[in-house]
């Protein structure tokens, strides 16, 4: 899936979850507050971490915290921004 770019249509877009000592979590889709999950993981209410989106290349990031953490299975979250890079 694209997203609109500057110069168009972008051909590549990936998103992961950094947490310190865990593997990057891949993500499906993302907008404003709400995360979908590609991978499994399971995070305690309050975790926080390191959205990172990479759009052509060009990397994005910002620290983000998870309310109601992530139960094993679930495909959605809901975030909030901790702090803006």
């Amino acid at each position: 899936m694209g997203i609109g770019h500057r110069d168009g249509y972008s051909a590549s877009v990936e998103g992961f979850l950094y947490f310190e000592r865990r593997p990057a979590v891949r993500l499906a889709k993302t907008n404003a507050h709400t995360l979908v999950l590609a991978d499994r993981c399971e995070l305690p209410p309050g975790a926080e971490g390191d959205l990172v989106i990479v759009v052509d290349g060009e990397e994005t990031s910002r620290r983000v915290m998870l309310p109601e953490g992530i139960e094993l299975g679930q495909r959605t979250a809901n975030y909030i921004t901790a702090a803006p890079f």
